[in-house]
């Protein structure tokens, strides 16, 4: 598939949100539905049809149910690959759009944890959500992402289980733009690192 109309399929608010969700697995129309209730059911119909045409979500089973057909609908993650070339085509606002999209599908994830554990207990349940700086040289910086690949490697094959809970994990790396309004120092004078929400038995 020639990479712009890769683009313009992946490039659109409410399939961008399908593949935010299918990344996390196999789902059915239902499952996507409750986790993007604000689309209706026939436009997630008509986009996951889109999606499947131009090659980037396949049918990967069907049972009948209630006298229908459910598909369960999984990523082809060998065509959504958008290699540095494809990138480069992405104007500011293409980046910002899946950017913002990213958020929306973590913001929604988060509002469904809550409408699910009206009490929330955060430590109890692994909650938590930290901005942390690190200032690192170009030879620091791919020492680090090999040391969290090394670490994360060996989770990230596990398949689901009884007694596996499916936990998200997100992250977001880039270079920070320090500005004269936020300026850091090394001396201490502003603290680089900001938790949004960190029990005192969890780190980083």
């Amino acid at each position: 598939m020639a990479w712009r109309n890769r683009l313009e399929l992946v490039l659109h608010p409410v399939r961008l949100r399908l593949i935010l969700e299918l990344v996390k697995g196999e789902r059915t129309v239902d499952d996507l539905q409750a986790a993007i209730p604000e689309v209706s059911r026939p436009t997630l119909y008509r986009h996951l049809r889109r999606l499947e045409e131009g090659g980037l979500v396949r049918v990967v089973g069907q049972r009948a149910v209630r006298g229908t057909v459910e598909k369960s609908y999984t990523l082809a993650t060998e065509q959504l690959i958008l290699d540095q070339a494809t990138m480069a085509h992405l104007s500011r606002e293409e980046h910002l759009e899946f950017f913002v999209t990213f958020l929306s599908s973590l913001l929604g994830d988060y509002a469904r944890y809550l409408a699910a554990h009206p009490a929330p207990d955060l430590q109890a349940d692994g909650v938590g959500f930290h901005q942390h700086v690190f200032f690192l040289n170009e030879a620091e910086f791919q020492a680090f992402v090999r040391a969290l690949n090394h670490a994360l490697l060996p989770f990230a094959q596990n398949q689901a289980a009884p007694g596996r809970i499916p936990r998200l994990f997100a992250t977001i790396l880039m270079p920070l733009e320090i500005t004269s309004n936020s300026e850091m120092t090394l001396g201490g004078e502003k603290n680089p690192h900001e938790d949004h929400h960190r029990e005192p038995d969890q780190n980083l």
